[in-house]
């Protein structure tokens, strides 16, 4: 029998059936977390979901058999437990991205639960999915619906909000059956640093947008049917029920693609046009739009066109008005995970990242912890090279997911650190020690400019 130990975190194997204990955190449940069951009738197309407080009478033997599944869907068809995933990476370099049987070892598991609630019910009175049995989809392939939780933080690391997201299992879909085109894209940060600059010199009012539960808002292109997810069951189910996918849901493999062309098709009736540089800024006259996924800025020099264009958007999409990006006097807001510093007085837009770079610096440890600081970036006249037959590194830090986050940082605000950075990324298939080196040498430069950033100032 193959079975997967959450605390472990290895895949194992037995030839006995396991004595069933409370290593889930299910006794935490019973003291009140709140699981979703599904406990109607169920006729097709609808589905009707409430709140539960789980008690001693549950059946804790079913949820871990529930759970135990979580944990495998989770696993790749190959076995790899998404090893190669890059949101792997930021989970084991933050800490704060979990799945279900992990957010149950939280301390704050229970802001995780009330989201998983708040998420469920979304989906559920939107009306993403109906219900139908089992033997209605004939030969069709279903797939699996997994939970990942998040905590959301601000540019400074404070923790903003605690997100439950409810995906589809991509990987399980096949290509030429339930998707095609997968690209979709999102705005250059080079576009975002102009529209600021702009932003200023004309001094624009700039609007923050962000479009709640994005990709459900935007209809599938084809039938996908998916299993129950954890937390939902239907009365006397027996497996004979699952959800056939209305709107465009999380994790679906042209999920972001087929948002991306539901909001193009919004903003173009609304007389927008594309940029032929830039396909995510959209223009028209008086009002300028850029987009990245579900987060937007609006730019405009009357405060009542940015007014006029949130109340047109909110009749066909959901969304939150984030107010102004920046007022009277110094405002510090964020766009993207960064921090933005606009001061009207002296005419300066800051931006900087310190989180993230605490980040980096948290995931290589003591590498750099008790190390000096550094005032370059790498080294003079040393240009990297394979070194095949060179000594291996001699730390464990993840050295992909080091690069992946300083990549972020320097195309958004650090520029300085580019050059480095695409000199020790060449080499993440196979780094030896002088790449471990050359990272930790930015790092340690990080270590003394960790306030530092991009300073907007037109003449």
């Amino acid at each position: 029998m193959t079975y997967y130990d959450s605390d472990m975190a290895t895949k194992r194997r037995s030839g006995r059936k396991r004595k069933q204990t409370s290593r889930y955190g299910l006794n935490a449940i019973r003291k009140g977390l709140a699981i979703f069951t599904a406990l109607t009738s169920i006729a097709p197309g609808t589905y009707n979901t409430i709140r539960a407080m789980a008690s001693p009478g549950i059946n804790s033997i079913s949820m871990r058999k529930e759970m135990h599944m979580q944990s495998m869907v989770n696993l790749n068809l190959d076995g790899t437990y998404n090893d190669f995933n890059p949101l792997n990476f930021a989970a084991s370099a933050d800490n704060d991205t979990y799945m279900f049987h992990e957010m149950l070892k939280q301390p704050d598991k229970e802001d995780f639960v009330r989201a998983m609630i708040k998420e469920l019910e979304d989906h559920t009175t939107r009306q993403h999915w109906v219900t139908v049995k089992r033997s209605t989809i004939g030969n069709a392939r279903t797939i699996k619906a997994i939970w990942s939780f998040k905590r959301k933080r601000r540019p400074d690391g404070t923790v903003s909000k605690h997100k439950a997201r409810l995906c589809a299992h991509g990987g399980m879909q096949v290509h030429g059956d339930t998707f095609w085109e997968t690209y979709a894209p999102v705005v250059n940060w080079m576009s975002v640093r102009l529209m600021l600059t702009f932003a200023e010199i004309h001094q624009l009012h700039t609007r923050s947008v962000d479009f709640t539960l994005a990709f459900p808002q935007a209809d599938v292109k084809v039938d996908i049917f998916m299993e129950l997810p954890l937390g939902c069951s239907v009365d006397n189910d027996n497996g004979d029920y699952v959800l056939k996918l209305i709107k465009n849901l999380y994790g679906l493999r042209d999920a972001s693609r087929t948002w991306f062309e539901h909001l193009k098709q919004g903003l173009v009736d609304l007389e927008f046009k594309s940029s032929s540089v830039d396909p995510c800024i959209f223009y028209k006259k008086g009002v300028t739009l850029i987009v990245y996924v579900d987060d937007c800025l609006v730019f405009c020099k009357d405060k009542s066109d940015a007014d006029r264009l949130i109340k047109d958007l909110l009749e066909n999409y959901m969304l939150t008005d984030e107010g102004e990006l920046g007022s009277e006097g110094e405002t510090v807001s964020s766009y993207l995970g960064v921090q933005v510093v606009r001061n009207q007085a002296t005419g300066e837009i800051t931006l900087t990242q310190p989180y993230l770079t605490e980040r980096i610096l948290a995931l290589l440890g003591s590498a750099v912890e008790m190390a000096n600081v550094k005032h370059t970036p790498a080294e003079f006249k040393t240009v990297l090279h394979k070194d095949e037959n060179g000594p291996a590194r001699k730390q464990d830090w993840n050295y992909r997911s080091a690069i992946g986050m300083l990549n972020y940082l320097a195309a958004s605000t650090r520029p300085d650190i580019l050059y480095a950075v695409h000199s020790a990324a060449r080499f993440s298939a196979n780094p030896k020690l002088i790449h471990e080196q050359a990272v930790k040498r930015i790092c340690r430069y990080l270590k003394g400019t960790s306030d530092k950033g991009i300073i907007l100032k037109p003449d």
